[in-house]
């Protein structure tokens, strides 16, 4: 892991990122831990919660937390191997790689398709060489730093502010997965993309009928649902489908897929009775 350089640059946009309510300052301070580890050739650090932990001196959970909160910001990109609890690659999103054949380029993690086939942001402008990459050219990059961040502090002004159902519901999903299944999910940016549409497109969804339908998804038995392996972004996308309870594996004695009478099964209940009153 190549660290030649022996200087980390960061983005100076971070601590406005802190300001705005974006990032914690435990998130902050684990994510320039972060990039002082990863390898300067590639944006890529191997470790886990654990290291961060034994690191920053912070509960195992705290870490775990920080670094599912990060993956959700596009700050990281976590490649976990599911069931095993050892190190694995996290991709620094546009982290500038200063040594390699990508010197002088950003990681653009979120578009890499693994930790080996990794795509990088073309670099703004040629990397000099010798005693000219010096004291000229930090302070045109400082003034270019200013003009971003001038640039952005509107943008950051008019976001608008974080959903207050988000957070508790996801705790509550992370804690009913590891409940069932014995270990946490290894969810990603697509199932909180697709959890803050759903609250954004349902206002009057509140956090506790979230968590009963949560629980009767964790509770379904049918094989198709069994086969989503409790995905959070298939449930938000099919909330509706759990809001009378769980679906049950079919039935063979009477076929269907609910535990419930069908809706042609209670007709011809219905009319039977209504043949044997009539006959009576």
């Amino acid at each position: 892991m190549s660290r030649e350089t022996g200087f980390l640059q960061l983005r100076r946009g971070l601590w406005a990122h802190i300001r705005d309510g974006r990032m914690s300052v435990t998130e902050a301070l684990a994510f320039i831990y972060i990039c002082s580890e990863a390898d300067t050739r590639t944006g890529v650090w191997k470790g886990c919660a654990k290291s961060i932990s034994g690191e920053l001196g912070i509960p195992d959970r705290t870490a775990r937390d920080v670094l599912e909160k990060m993956e959700h910001g596009d700050y990281i990109r976590r490649f976990a191997v599911p069931g095993r609890h050892s190190c694995y690659p996290i991709l620094v999103h546009k982290f500038l790689i200063t040594g390699g054949e990508h010197n002088g380029e950003q990681l653009n993690a979120i578009d890499s398709k693994s930790p080996i086939d990794l795509t990088y942001f073309p670099r703004e402008q040629s990397v000099e060489d010798g005693v000219q990459h010096g004291v000229e050219h930090g302070a045109a990059q400082k003034r270019k730093r200013i003009e971003k961040e001038t640039q952005k502090k509107p943008a950051a002004k008019t976001s608008p502010p974080a959903d207050p159902r988000f957070q508790p519901f996801v705790d509550f999903a992370f804690a009913s997965f590891e409940e069932k299944h014995g270990q946490k999910p290894t969810w990603a940016g697509k199932d909180f993309k697709a959890l803050s549409a759903m609250l954004a497109s349902n206002r009057g969804l509140d956090t506790a009928e979230l968590e009963r339908r949560f629980l009767n998804y964790l509770n379904s038995t049918e094989a198709f649902l069994q086969k989503q392996g409790d995905s959070l972004a298939y449930f938000c996308n099919h909330a509706d489908s759990f809001l009378a309870g769980p679906i049950l594996e079919r039935n063979k004695s009477h076929g269907n897929n609910s535990g419930k009478a069908s809706t042609i099964e209670t007709v011809l209940a219905g009319y039977e009775e209504f043949r044997q009153t009539r006959a009576n």
